[in-house]
């Protein structure tokens, strides 16, 4: 992915700005510079494939609707009336379904 800026300065044309101080010297200018008709010039920026990814991940997870209020609700109840077990059979067969879906 290639995004191209157009900057409007050539680099030349900013360095060759002349700097007047204002009265009290403070290195602020006094008035703009002028700087006289300089070429337009155009940088080439290109995007890695990891902050691609990264804007797609940021994107899809803006776009996400939030929690499941109702599981997390079944699931509060569940811990506060002592019914909610969880087994290491089923915890170790939810993570291997989960990485799975990672990976594939």
């Amino acid at each position: 992915m290639t995004n191209v800026i157009n900057t409007g300065l050539s680099s030349q044309a900013v360095a060759n700005t002349p700097m007047t101080t204002n009265a009290a010297g403070n290195g602020r200018p006094a008035v703009a510079p002028s700087i006289g008709p300089a070429a337009a010039t155009s940088e080439a920026v290109t995007v890695s494939t990891g902050a691609q990814i990264t804007t797609q991940l940021l994107d899809a997870a803006r776009a996400a609707t939030g929690v499941n209020t109702t599981t997390v609700m079944q699931i509060r109840s569940n811990i506060q009336n002592g019914t909610y077990n969880v087994t290491p059979e089923n915890l170790a067969s939810s993570m291997a379904a989960a990485l799975k879906d990672k990976t594939s």
